[in-house]
């Protein structure tokens, strides 16, 4: 892959974070992870991402205040959702800043064709 990514791993479980990153690696993605999202909206804030792959039960601030803060403050990010939260509630959200929602468990290999494709995506 002549081109390097970042990915931006949103994730409160360490398990999942560490197969995301394990998986994203392999790829030759360079991946930089949060545990909650605060810490995330301060990664957002000092460096530029590929793609972000965002849980949305998290502690303290939740992925659904996350994409409204990118969605505020204009963040060019493919958002891929990865959550295990039910069908209704994903239908709030907002399709032209979350890209792809992947409900966990997952495929490995459709998860990470899929965050490949999202990081060769014009912003």
């Amino acid at each position: 892959m002549s081109a390097r990514y970042r990915a931006l791993i949103v994730e409160d479980d360490p398990a999942i974070r560490k197969l995301v990153e394990k998986l994203l690696l392999r790829k030759g993605i360079d991946v930089d992870s949060a545990r909650e999202g605060r810490q995330a909206i301060e990664k957002l804030k000092d460096s530029d991402y590929s793609v972000l792959i965002l849980d949305l039960m998290l502690p303290e601030m939740n992925g659904f205040e996350i994409i409204e803060f990118i969605k505020k403050n204009h963040i060019k990010i493919p958002i891929a959702v990865v959550s295990a939260v039910s069908h209704q509630a994903l239908t709030n959200l907002d399709l032209d800043v979350v890209k792809l929602v992947i409900s966990k468990p997952f495929d490995v290999d459709e998860f990470t064709s899929a965050v490949l494709e999202l990081c060769c995506e014009p912003t």
